[in-house]
Formats: C-alpha cells, structure tokens, sequence
C-alpha cells in the first residue's frame, strides 16, 4: 500500500511531459492560453500528498492508549484544516453537503468519497489519491488506503464531493 501511494505521488510530480522537441512535419501549432479552474500547482499536491502521508497507520479513535486517534470524519476535517486552512464540518454526513458534486468517472486526486457503512445515509469519507485508492481512517486499522474497486467499499458507494479547486 506504501508503494503504491509513494508511486502516486511520484506520478503526480512528474505531471505532463512536454511537447515533443522535434516534430516531423507540419507547423508548429499555436500556443494557446489554457484557462484552467485549478488554483493549486503540482508542489501544493505534493504537500498534501505529505499531509496525508504522515497520517498513514495512526490508530482509529480510541484504538490505542498511547496516540491519540481519529475516526473518518475528523481524519479528512483535520488534513483539509492543515493543507489550506479549509474549515469542513465534523460529520461525514454533513461534509457530503460540500463542495461540488463530482461523478465517479470523474473523481480527481483530494476528491472526497462517501460510503454508507451503517444505518444512516452518510457514515464514512475518505480522501480519493487516484488509480481508483482512497485513504481513510478505518475502524480495524487506523489510516490506511483501500480501492474502491474492493466488493466492500463498492457496494457501499454512495458518491463523491470536490473541495480542492
């Protein structure tokens, strides 16, 4: 799962390549302003991609008597408050009343992804990293990340919100 996460951001840094130096035939194509609603560059991922690194393996809220633990809601309150000062409320319930809608096909990198686990229509977030992986705090043990693709987490599907633009 480490490896995994380390490559995503590996990926993430490296980002587009160039157009390629030299072309055989036909001009040389315009440059044209690429007007984009992204208000965060590659190192501000990278950063949280650091946020959401160090929380890996820290316990479930009440799984340990020596760390102080989080549970789903307050993990991605508490990433989203260090990255950029972004206040969500507490329950993953109402964090879902956030942000922009998104399409499942269309999940980004810091999407948020919702689940009903339980009775209630909302009851666990996580944090989408790509490649189909989310991080989250799970009961069983503490943050770490899981594949949407897992029958679990499939069934338990709900949808997901944008708060990073």
């Amino acid at each position: 799962m480490m490896k995994r996460f380390i490559l995503l951001l590996t990926i993430a840094a490296v980002g587009c390549s160039p157009h390629p130096r030299y072309r055989t035939g036909g001009e040389e194509f315009p440059q044209q302003e690429v007007k984009s609603e992204a208000t965060y560059d590659t190192n501000d991922y990278l950063r949280f991609g650091r946020i959401l690194q160090g929380y890996l393996g820290k316990p479930y809220k009440g799984k340990s008597k020596y760390e102080e633990g989080l549970d789903c809601s307050h993990f991605v309150q508490t990433v989203f408050k260090r990255f950029d000062k972004i206040v969500l409320p507490r329950m993953a319930s109402d964090q879902y009343q956030e942000g922009k809608e998104v399409q499942f096909k269309h999940l980004k990198y810091g999407d948020l992804v919702f689940f009903k686990t339980g009775r209630k229509k909302i009851s666990h977030v996580g944090i989408f990293i790509g490649d189909g992986g989310f991080i989250h705090a799970s009961t069983s043990n503490g943050v770490i990340i899981s594949g949407l693709s897992e029958k679990y987490w499939a069934e338990r599907y709900v949808g997901a919100r944008r708060i990073l633009k």
